[in-house]
């Protein structure tokens, strides 16, 4: 496959794809770059705001979106890679305070999310009972439960560690175990790019071998 394969992320979702010092980097896009490489695939990174990663493939910019979360929902306008890694929404709550056992004991309190990602509609589908405060960022999210505003904050399990490290050293209980795991993939249109999802895939699988063997 002579083809540049052109792959379209976030700016900013460390850990999993970010830009350092101008260069696409994270752990998916790590992972996705010693795929193409195993398989003599050609490709390149495009690197836009979160909100902008979708709109990348419906414009043409770009052939493949990674990391995305694999939901139900998203099968219907995406096909996906074999996995990339598992991830998920984990609950942080003030230090101090237990880690909740899940979304169920959380009846009656503010729980904040960010409005990008599955986690905010998965809430409210599963945990209706929840008082459920969409916000614009993991920032936010954050900001309102140290400052007592929220319970407690439904983020990603890696990247809402990451960042309230950052933010909020020594303020926040870390989750023990995710509420909802999915598993990361790279997406195309559905029912476009077949060859580049399996070119992508036997890369993966290279991978995976070599680090078995």
């Amino acid at each position: 496959m002579t083809e540049v394969m052109r792959i379209v992320h976030p700016d900013r979702l460390s850990p999993f794809a970010e830009v350092i010092d101008g260069r696409s980097s994270g752990i998916t896009v790590d992972i996705v770059r010693g795929a193409a490489e195993r398989a003599g695939l050609q490709i390149e990174f495009l690197a836009v705001p979160f909100e902008q990663v979708e709109a990348g493939l419906h414009d043409g910019r770009a052939d493949m979106a990674i990391p995305i979360a694999v939901t139900t929902e998203r099968r219907e306008r995406f096909d996906f890679s074999d996995t990339l890694l598992m991830t998920g929404g984990s609950l942080f709550v003030r230090a101090g305070e237990a880690s909740p056992e899940g979304l169920a004991v959380l009846a009656g309190k503010v729980v904040v999310t960010p409005r990008t990602g599955p986690l905010a509609a998965y809430i409210a589908k599963t945990a209706p009972d929840v008082k459920l405060m969409v916000t614009s960022d993991y920032e936010e999210s954050l900001r309102l439960l140290v400052g007592g505003e929220a319970y407690a904050a439904a983020l990603n399990h890696q990247a809402g560690a990451m960042i309230a490290a950052k933010l909020h050293p020594g303020m926040l209980t870390f989750p023990r175990k995710m509420f909802l795991e999915l598993p990361f993939g790279a997406a195309v249109l559905k029912g476009t790019r077949s060859e580049m999802i399996a070119a992508l895939n036997a890369g993966l699988a290279a991978v995976k071998g070599h680090g078995n063997s």
